[in-house]
């Protein structure tokens, strides 16, 4: 049976931890859509941590609320063990693999990362049903899943799509689309944040965090039909540069890790947006009988971005104290410092009580914008 669904698209990045924010937004919108009712988008693309989430919801697109209550239930129940080796004996032989790694450049295979994320393969396995994609495809529940990876050699991002035939491949600078089945490998390598955790085979290719490099991660929603798309973004959007902080103490190396993520993560879907935006208001302004004579292929894309009103870091206060005490002690060694809120700790910890907080407020500031959100669905009120 086929389902007339709208072309309607979403795009949740990634951040490591965070991507638990994501889950809360996707609770509120289920609550405020009529009972019974398909799920709202059925494009959905992920990169980094989004593209565990993406994966979820598009493998239940058939049964919405029992993909949320998967999907809630792994992040709620989430320890660091579940994600990468936080025992003493897993910490010490992985980094001391890494540094004998960068001294001696042997071994890049094994020890190219600083975590082992052997646990998360593990628990990503029990939990998606990839199987049933084809089917949910065939049936019209949904039209696309795409998890996209960086080329750690080329330097491309591969926006890898499982979707209807009349889909077509594209090819832009340093980005491809291409259809393939989608996989247990494509979310690992599209979860590996650069350094902490190891590159994927995907093929002969080896693969990344989708999020490196991606400088449009709004255009493959674009390419597989959305006319309108809802991005779930890990940061709170600023509506004016920051300001010069005074006296601030040379920064750690969290500090500086922090930013560099946060360049990974945040900077590129914002200027993507920023992108975006400007497009639709110039083609406001362009005559639609000019638009057919010069026959220009562009189109304006309704979009709503849901992102946190504060930032992520600050709820990162006091949850450290819930990690392993060995994987505490490693964190303070490298600068991490688990007894206060910070912009690193927030990627890397994976555990309940955070991700709880995480639900908590991405439920809170979607359900402090319903009016938008059932606008922007065209629900009823």
């Amino acid at each position: 049976m086929q389902h007339d669904l709208p072309n309607t698209g979403i795009v949740l990045s990634g951040g490591g931890a965070r991507a638990a924010y994501q889950v809360g937004v996707l609770k509120a919108i289920y609550e405020m859509t009529p009972k019974g009712s398909l799920h709202p988008f059925p494009i959905i693309c992920g990169s980094s941590a989004g593209a565990i989430n993406a994966a979820v919801i598009a493998c239940y697109a058939g049964q919405y609320r029992a993909g949320l209550r998967r999907l809630e239930g792994i992040w709620t129940n989430l320890t660091v063990n579940q994600v990468f080796r936080g025992d003493t004996l897993g910490l010490l032989k992985q980094s001391l693999g890494f540094t004998w790694h960068i001294l001696s450049g042997r071994n890049p295979r094994k020890h190219n990362a600083l975590l082992d994320n052997a646990p998360l393969r593990k628990l990503l396995e029990k939990s998606i049903p990839f199987k049933r994609l084809d089917k949910l495809i065939d049936e019209g529940l949904l039209q696309a899943l795409c998890i996209s990876c960086s080329d750690y050699y080329s330097g491309d991002t591969y926006s890898y799509y499982q979707g209807h035939d009349d889909i077509r491949p594209w090819k832009r600078h340093r980005r491809l689309g291409v259809a393939d089945n989608i996989q247990l490998d494509h979310l690992m390598a599209s979860s590996a944040i650069p350094l902490i955790f190891p590159s994927v085979a995907v093929g002969s290719q080896y693969l990344g965090d989708g999020s490196v490099g991606f400088m449009s991660p709004i255009s493959p929603a674009i390419h597989l039909g959305a006319e309108k798309i809802m991005i779930i973004g890990l940061d709170p959007i600023q509506s004016e540069p920051g300001n010069i902080i005074e006296d601030k103490p040379h920064p750690g190396f969290s500090d500086v890790a922090g930013h560099v993520l946060d360049s990974v993560f945040i900077d590129s879907l914002n200027s993507d947006l920023e992108r975006l935006q400007r497009i639709n208001q110039t083609l406001k302004s362009v005559p639609s009988e000019l638009m057919e004579k010069v026959n220009l292929p562009l189109k304006s894309i309704e979009a709503l971005v849901i992102a946190p009103s504060i930032e992520l870091g600050e709820l990162a206060t006091n949850c450290g104290q819930q990690l392993p005490r060995a994987t505490r002690f490693f964190l303070s060694r490298i600068g991490i410092d688990c007894d206060s809120g910070s912009n690193m700790l927030s990627y890397l910890l994976f555990d309940g009580q955070f991700c709880k907080k995480l639900i908590e407020l991405g439920y809170q500031d979607t359900q402090d914008r319903a009016s938008e959100v059932m606008d922007f669905f065209e629900l009823e009120r």
